[in-house]
């Protein structure tokens, strides 16, 4: 069944505001997982036609729908494993392949992220660089900041530039 709820951030106050007006979102759940010490939601949202996360600390007001679920079939491809792995921190961005050159002796924490089956294309004997699928968002970049030149984005030129504005922001 579908269900429906309420999305809600917090204020400065610590009192929490409802998104958008206290309008209710109407969602196909799909999925729990768990990323940075938080569940989350996935599910199929008809009306943007995509699939979404939301963390269920801030879902309130929940209630299950009359109407089946919807975007069975989108969800019959969909690998929750290959999904949470693209995400950083579970903040959408743009999706967009992205070429990381790294030292030799990140390649665990390459394989924590990516997962073993990422191919690594050595550059030189320092060196590796794999192109990976994520969602560009501003944990991505400091994400990649936290390791200084051991992992640099060598392509997409765009990818670059938003990595730079990050860190002149932060």
């Amino acid at each position: 069944k579908q269900i429906t709820f309420t999305y809600f951030d917090w204020n400065e106050n610590k009192q929490k505001v409802e998104r958008h007006g206290g309008a209710r979102y109407r969602v196909s759940p799909h999925a729990l997982c768990w990323d940075d010490e938080n569940y989350y939601l996935v599910a199929y949202d008809a009306a943007a036609g995509a699939i979404k996360h939301y963390r269920v600390d801030k879902m309130s007001r929940i209630e299950q729908a009359d109407e089946k679920r919807a975007g069975q079939s989108l969800a019959a491809g969909f690998d929750i494993g290959a999904y949470s792995g693209k995400l950083f921190g579970m903040f959408n961005g743009r999706e967009s392949h992205v070429t990381l050159r790294c030292k030799n002796s990140r390649a665990g924490v390459i394989i924590d992220r990516f997962g073993k089956s990422v191919p690594f294309r050595k550059v030189d004997s320092e060196h590796f660089e794999l192109t990976v699928k994520v969602m560009l968002s501003s944990h991505f970049y400091t994400w990649l900041m936290n390791f200084g030149a051991d992992i640099v984005i060598v392509s997409p030129d765009f990818a670059i530039e938003e990595l730079k504005e990050t860190a002149k922001q932060a």
